[in-house]
């Protein structure tokens, strides 16, 4: 998995250098998330996203975009007598992201995009009450995350965009308690909604 983080930095820190050809850039936002298969329902986390991108043109609608980006992911839940949950439930997922997609622009200022995403899991925390929920370690995450990617962005300003993105799993990122399995539901996933600003940098010959 380095060798795969380091490729794609080496990628992304080359086209922002030779810009003549690659356009690039940095991003920031915040991630809002619910935690499928953690019995509490609404995007209650919200995390932070942070990183840099670099594309490639491929027609005059058409370009391809890789991205290393750092985003938090997970679950927060509080505590309601009411709706039967005794305690509060706080689950924190911390990944080094890396999406690569397609963008096609709908019109001037209006764009999509899609793809494939591959995370590593960097640190994780989950606690009830309080306390780790799995203090022996016995139902641990997957270091590995595949998520399909689908959004849109709006160029503000000649260099900035905003993008909202719909981000879910599709490999589970832990089994279900107890190894169950309902119907093709395998695991737990996680569903993220992403919203960001990004930068372009300027190119060398503009």
């Amino acid at each position: 998995m380095r060798k795969i983080i380091y490729t794609v930095i080496f990628v992304i820190l080359s086209g922002l250098l030779s810009a003549q050809t690659f356009k690039g850039g940095l991003m920031l936002g915040m991630s809002t998330t619910q935690y499928d298969g953690d019995t509490y329902s609404g995007y209650h986390r919200v995390g932070l996203i942070g990183g840099g991108y670099v594309g490639h043109d491929i027609s005059a609608k058409l370009s391809w975009q890789m991205e290393m980006k750092y985003i938090q992911k997970g679950s927060f839940q509080s505590a309601n007598i009411d709706a039967g949950i005794p305690y509060p439930y706080d689950l924190r997922l911390n990944y080094i992201e890396m999406p690569f997609l397609l963008n096609y622009t709908i019109r001037n200022k209006l764009s999509m995009d899609a793809g494939l995403g591959l995370g590593y899991l960097a640190s994780h925390r989950e606690n009830i009450n309080g306390n780790a929920s799995d203090p022996t370690g016995l139902r641990p995450f997957h270091k590995y995350e595949f998520s399909y990617q689908i959004g849109g962005s709006y160029q503000i300003l000649p260099k900035l965009a905003v993008n909202i993105r719909y981000v879910y799993s599709i490999l589970p990122v832990r089994p279900h308690a107890g190894g169950g399995r309902h119907g093709l539901n395998f695991g737990e996933y996680n569903n993220v909604i992403s919203f960001s600003i990004y930068y372009q940098f300027k190119k060398k010959d503009e």
